[in-house]
């Protein structure tokens, strides 16, 4: 398809979606390399209390994005400088793990998703002080196998808290310091409890989704009440002071097209071979690789991307796409829990914006 004709088709859509207000405001971007193919913005920052119109320099709520965004990026960068070696056992770093089911796994383990630990726990909702996090997640049984896949916040929320002992900084600082300020992104930073204020794209009013995933352990928990905006919408990570492994991270949309090119083609940061082999290839079978998820794993792209294409999504509405072979690249970032998380997939969503510039 001319690139013309995507941009138009694409334009199409998106200004459909936005105007039902599903989501409310998005923005994309797909190219590869230097070429822009077709980059926009629609709809709404916000639709409470007033309607706002979504602006290129809106930051959005990455979500999950920051796992491979920051967390992962960082790591490998780490690596890279021979301060931490990802094979390594996570009892190395983290000695309070002796003696649990998660001393012997490794780092990448924790990155790929294969290290055994659960998808989730209101830590919030059990423990009130955060240097216990750590403790609580340890504590938990295996909820697979070590080896076997199964997507898990705990485990970059440990991966997080290696990094800040390895990098002897917090992890906002070590994102700023390694990955933002060489790739010149000024605007991409965690905004932690101080929030990013009117600069960003609104989502949930209060924290009803996380309130009812909660359920019983979640009783009497003092939930966040009023809109969200320019804060991390993820509990646990609100919990950590809007500073955590798996979720945190806010940007615009150009900064998340300068990371993506540049780990497709790194020009500002120095991102080794190796580095970028541990963040673009498969581990094993699992279908992850050391931060994304490979295309043929994930409804939103299977049978449109490349099945070795990997990517990641956030909850809020963002995701990523990489195709290392082309050096292309697909972006949607969107307000869509805004202003409550509505039941219906997004999934459908983020298909069709793939099917249309694939």
């Amino acid at each position: 398809m001319p690139a013309d004709s995507l941009h138009r088709s694409l334009q199409r859509f998106i200004h459909g979606r936005t105007e039902t207000g599903d989501p409310p405001g998005a923005a994309w971007s797909v190219g590869a390399f230097s070429r822009v193919w077709s980059s926009g913005i629609s709809g709404s920052a916000a639709l409470m209390p007033d309607r706002e119109p979504l602006a290129k320099d809106t930051l959005f709520d990455l979500a999950s994005l920051t796992k491979p965004l920051a967390t992962a990026l960082a790591a490998v960068l780490l690596e890279q400088d021979g301060k931490l070696d990802l094979d390594a056992p996570l009892v190395e770093w983290m000695p309070e793990s002796r003696n649990t089911p998660y001393a012997g796994v490794s780092l990448l383990a924790l990155g790929s998703h294969t290290a055994g630990l659960p998808a989730w726990e209101p830590l919030y909702a059990v423990e009130a002080d955060i240097s216990r996090f750590r403790e609580m997640i340890l504590s938990l049984p295996v909820a697979v196998q070590p080896g076997e896949t199964l997507y898990s916040d705990l485990g970059y929320i440990l991966l997080g808290k290696v990094l800040e002992t390895v990098a002897e900084s917090s992890l906002d600082r070590l994102f700023a310091s390694r990955v933002a300020g060489p790739a010149g992104l000024p605007a991409a930073f965690f905004p932690g409890i101080a929030g990013a204020g009117a600069q960003a794209a609104a989502t949930e009013r209060g924290n009803r989704y996380e309130r009812d995933l909660a359920g019983d352990r979640g009783a009497g928990f003092r939930f966040r009440e009023g809109m969200i905006r320019g804060q991390v919408h993820d509990g646990n990570a609100w919990a950590m002071g809007g500073v955590a492994g798996h979720a945190g991270l806010f940007a615009t949309l150009e900064d998340v097209v300068t990371l993506a090119m540049e780990i497709l083609a790194p020009s500002r940061l120095d991102l080794g071979d190796r580095a970028r082999q541990r963040l673009l290839e498969p581990v094993a079978e699992s279908g992850r690789t050391f931060g994304f998820e490979t295309a043929s794993r994930n409804a939103a792209v299977s049978n449109i991307l490349p099945d070795r294409a990997p990517g990641h999504t956030g909850f809020t509405g963002t995701s990523l796409w990489l195709d290392p072979e082309s050096g292309r690249y697909w972006i949607l970032r969107t307000n869509r829990v805004h202003p409550v998380a509505a039941p219906e997939p997004f999934q459908d969503v983020r298909r069709e914006f793939h099917r249309l510039s694939a």
